[in-house]
């Protein structure tokens, strides 16, 4: 008797995540940007957090003193609270810099809803879907 797969209960769910991209553009007519990062996150903070730890990690050395300033103070102050603020009302946010080559990183975080089955017990399998 040949095997057969057993059945897999699942869960389905409409859930909110964020989805985070990190772009760099070569010049303001570089089409498509190269993508450095991307991922679905579960919060506003984990997105802005993600942001904060790439402009402290891969930039700082590659960054004009006026860049730097820019840069940081988005991320220890006021630009990192208005992207919070942002991302809960459900609209876009975002961070770009210019680096000293001419190269322009871009971080993106919009809301999303999507999809979400659970198989058991093995884990979340999610799909993104906009729903509006």
């Amino acid at each position: 008797m040949p095997a057969r797969p057993l059945p897999l209960d699942h869960t389905v769910a409409i859930r909110t995540g964020y989805w985070f991209e990190a772009l760099c553009y070569r010049d303001a007519r570089d089409r498509p940007p190269e993508l450095l990062d991307r991922a679905m996150l579960d919060t506003p903070e984990e997105a802005v957090r993600r942001i904060r730890l790439q402009i402290r990690t891969a930039h700082p050395f590659t960054l004009s003193p006026t860049e730097a300033h820019r840069a940081l103070t988005w991320a220890d102050g006021g630009g990192r609270i208005h992207a919070l603020a942002a991302l809960h009302r459900g609209e876009t946010a975002g961070f770009s810099i210019v680096l000293r080559g001419g190269l322009r990183p871009e971080w993106r975080v919009r809301p999303v809803d999507y999809l979400s089955l659970t198989p058991t017990p093995t884990g979340t399998i999610r799909i993104c879907v906009r729903v509006t």
